[in-house]
């Protein structure tokens, strides 16, 4: 399956301090994308998520997002459902649990 790592997120206690450490860290910039506060250095994409709405919302705040193809949705979606994990659909992205509970989030092109 072709896929690359699409970003990382990142659940903060406090956004403005972790938007300048990882901004200045990464000598990044920043912008508002999906809802998230975004900072991109580079390659690397870090989704900064308010700590209050990851826990709301099944603790998206910290997970790995990964994109594919199209095409290669029904195959994970095979795979999952052979491996017996939970899956979410929202908005078109899937989100799954590996079995320790870190959160992937999976984005198709």
């Amino acid at each position: 399956m072709p896929i690359r790592i699409d970003h990382v997120g990142i659940a903060c206690t406090d956004v403005a301090r972790s938007l300048e450490f990882y901004s200045r860290l990464l000598a990044g910039t920043a912008e508002q994308r999906a809802g998230h506060l975004v900072i991109t250095a580079g390659a690397l994409r870090l989704a900064l998520v308010p700590r209050e709405t990851a826990a709301t919302r099944t603790d998206r705040g910290q997970h790995l997002a990964l994109r594919t193809s199209l095409e290669e949705r029904p195959l994970l979606l095979e795979r999952l459902r052979e491996l017996g994990a939970p899956w979410e659909d929202v908005r078109g992205r899937l989100y799954t649990q590996d079995p320790d509970g870190f959160v992937l989030e999976f984005l198709f092109d």
